[in-house]
């Protein structure tokens, strides 16, 4: 079913009108019961492959919003991955170094509201791909640093007309100019466009699509030696299967058991609608078609585990030796 087929058949359930404040309340319900199901049945994570393209003096970098875990970083133009390291372990080899370079490892700094910072000081932009995200209900409240200090502004949507910020936020090179970014919403309306956020210059520092979260966050990574030029590099990361936004968007879990995104939400929205019986039978449904689903899905199929050494029983002793290690894909 897509996802056009099963906020639809809510709306039949309930007797609603398709594109009511009901949709919209139907649309959230069954993101928050796709990313439950695929966070109990460990198959909310998938392997993804991307570029990275680094700037000559700049070694922080934010990874794409989708973006779980980082797997590895590979310089193919050397025919090698980069070291992965942990902070403290950078700090100890590392710390105060102003050397330039190929960049050799790669180290997690941290997770932060946007995936770049502001390459200039100024006034921020902000607006929707959809022109009905505008008014006092759609809102978006921007923590960040003016002149040094922390500082909160909140700016009204007007649909996809970009919206200039009255503070003038600081550069990266002055400070973390952006702190976080989080979407405002009122009066049960849902964002229906994809928010974007630009810098003076027209920089890109966030997309957040819908039912993506109110606040998501980015992978933040430093390279080392600092780059002393402009170069690709091939990403490969665990990385996180996106809500549902299109109304031909396909849940990535078996056909078979798609109808647990009608049981779940309808069991909820049912009862707050006074239909506490058609209610109950939903929610006795969900749960016993979810125990089938977690008992056929209940894995996580790209984690790479590691055996213990081990020894051969059936060779005599003194000449016995023990097995590699070996990894299981």
């Amino acid at each position: 079913m897509t996802y056009e087929d099963i906020y639809k058949e809510l709306n039949l359930l309930a007797s609603e009108e398709d594109g009511d404040d009901f949709q919209d309340m139907a649309k959230r319900s069954i993101n928050l019961h796709y990313m439950e199901l695929l966070s109990e049945s460990n198959t909310d994570l998938e392997r993804r492959e991307f570029t990275l393209t680094v700037a000559s003096g700049q070694s922080k970098y934010g990874m794409p919003l989708y973006v779980a875990d980082v797997l590895n970083i590979e310089d193919d133009s050397n025919d090698r991955p980069l070291d992965l390291y942990g902070p403290h372990s950078y700090d100890r080899r590392h710390s105060g170094s102003t050397q330039t370079g190929a960049p050799e490892e790669a180290y997690w700094i941290g997770e932060y509201g946007v995936q770049k910072q502001p390459a200039t000081a100024g006034a921020l932009t902000v607006e929707s791909s959809s022109a009905t995200d505008t008014g006092a209900n759609y809102q978006i409240v921007i923590h960040g640093m003016v002149g040094g200090v922390d500082t909160r502004e909140v700016v009204d949507f007007t649909g996809a007309t970009p919206v200039s910020t009255t503070n003038s936020f600081d550069a990266e090179s002055n400070a973390i100019g952006i702190r976080r970014i989080v979407l405002k919403n009122q009066n049960n309306q849902t964002f229906t466009g994809n928010v974007t956020v630009k810098d003076v210059d027209g920089n890109t520092l966030s997309v957040i699509p819908p039912y993506w979260g109110d606040s998501p966050s980015y992978q933040w990574w430093e390279l080392w030696p600092e780059p002393a030029a402009a170069q690709t590099y091939v990403v490969r990361s665990l990385a996180h299967k996106p809500p549902l936004v299109n109304d031909d968007d396909w849940p990535e879990i078996p056909e078979m058991f798609h109808d647990l995104l009608i049981y779940g939400p309808q069991s909820m929205l049912l009862a707050g609608k006074g239909k506490e019986a058609a209610a109950a039978r939903a929610l006795q449904k969900y749960t016993d078609r979810k125990q089938k689903f977690l008992g056929l899905k209940q894995h996580r199929g790209v984690r790479n585990r590691k055996f213990r050494n081990a020894t051969n029983p059936y060779i005599q002793r003194g000449n016995f030796r023990k097995i590699p290690n070996a990894v299981e894909s």
